[in-house]
């Protein structure tokens, strides 16, 4: 009985014109088409990315750099505003001691 299903399921296959290769082939055809479509995809994604990576990078770069000066306070001279920064870096932690002491040493010897 099997034999004679898949017989005429191979006969009306045939009669159409239809192979059972190319329902097959069909179905592959069509996830190969999603995994090219997703490749087109990602593709363009990691473009963009690099992209902007380096518009970020050009833009940080050819900006002009500033320099900050120490002003000092009214009624200061600039050494005492440098020693007051001098004291602020020391007591944030962003210099070690003898840093601190041979900035200081410098700046009263510069007075």
């Amino acid at each position: 009985m099997k034999a004679n299903i898949k017989k005429s399921v191979i006969g009306m296959a045939s009669v159409t014109g239809i192979t059972m290769m190319s329902l097959f082939s069909t179905a592959a055809m069509a996830s190969n088409a999603g995994a090219f479509i997703g490749g087109l995809v990602t593709s363009r994604v990691l473009q963009n990315m690099h992209q902007r990576t380096q518009a970020e990078e050009y833009a940080a770069y050819s900006k002009p750099q500033t320099t900050t000066a120490v002003k000092s306070a009214p009624g200061h001279s600039p050494a005492e505003s440098k020693l007051k920064e001098l004291d602020d870096l020391a007591n944030k932690g962003y210099i070690t001691p003898a840093e601190y002491k041979s900035r200081r040493r410098a700046i009263i010897d510069g007075i």
